[in-house]
């Protein structure tokens, strides 16, 4: 097949390169199998898939929403007493590191970093608001514990990059979080030095037909949720969902405060210019930080 019939396919949404230099029918690239078979003709061997790759691999997208739209990079390591040299080539990034035993294992075949080893490295060294994304959705899946994992940060030998920004994005994991923007949320909230807020608060008790909210602050009856596209976008959603917070208003005395995609990751101080108005306190920082 020509690049230039591999084009038009891409252009017509036929085809889509998940991994760079790599190209599958579109309507399979979510299948399991099907990511198995797109490591293995990309994978170099004597190399296990890392980092944002095996995240990928176990089911958790490591990229950001404006990222999507093109290639994920392959990521692999190998332990440097190996003494493995890889092959240069576009696309691919090659990691030299330590790999205890039990931090490879095999996924159809493949080597990959163990769910364990490869929250480990997410949260030291993806994004910071990427990294918590991933490693809070891998502990709402059951997938890891975080405190454990923070145990292990104390085994490694010293002076390992990115450490502390690891064990703090440990440290903040959030097993109730249901989705990136929340995580994003809390992360911003908690950087502008505001209260961490409690997650998924029941109003007025947890039992069928009440309210829950996505973070919040039960003593001062604060909350803020994030309004994700798929199911906030229409004008019927954005309706109910300010008669839902107009209830909770009136019944509940709980002041709500929606968010989305673009305040978030935005680029300004509103959102922490917004939530210092809904608690009563000034950020402490004066610019974002990521």
């Amino acid at each position: 097949m020509s690049q230039r019939t591999v084009d038009r396919y891409l252009a017509a949404g036929l085809l889509c390169e998940p991994v760079t230099g790599v190209y599958c029918d579109a309507r399979t690239v979510d299948d399991d199998a099907v990511r198995i078979q797109i490591l293995a003709l990309a994978m170099p061997e004597g190399a296990a898939a890392t980092r944002g790759t095996a995240a990928w691999i176990h089911g958790f997208d490591p990229r950001a929403p404006h990222e999507r739209g093109g290639p994920l990079q392959l990521e692999c390591v190998v332990d440097p007493s190996s003494g493995l040299l890889l092959p240069r080539r576009r696309g691919l990034i090659t990691h030299h590191d330590r790999l205890p035993a039990g931090d490879v294992i095999a996924v159809g075949g493949i080597p990959v970093t163990s769910v364990d080893r490869t929250a480990l490295d997410v949260a030291r060294f993806l994004a910071p608001h990427m990294g918590l994304a991933v490693v809070d959705a891998m502990a709402h899946a059951g997938l890891i514990d975080p405190a454990s994992l923070r145990q292990r940060y104390e085994e490694w030998p010293e002076r390992q990059r990115w450490m502390g920004r690891g064990k703090r994005t440990l440290e903040l994991c959030e097993p109730k979080s249901e989705s990136f923007g929340e995580s994003w949320t809390r992360l911003r909230v908690i950087d502008a030095g505001f209260p961490r807020p409690e997650p998924q608060i029941w109003v007025p008790e947890e039992r069928p037909g009440a309210f829950r909210l996505d973070m919040g602050w039960r003593e001062v009856r604060r909350a803020i949720e994030f309004d994700g596209e798929e199911d906030h976008s229409k004008d019927d959603d954005r309706d109910r969902d300010d008669d839902r917070r107009e209830r909770l208003r009136r019944d509940y005395g709980w002041t709500v405060w929606p968010v989305r995609k673009g305040d978030v990751l935005g680029w300004d101080m509103n959102l922490e210019r917004a939530v210092g108005e809904l608690l009563g306190l000034e950020p402490k920082i004066r610019r974002r930080m990521w």
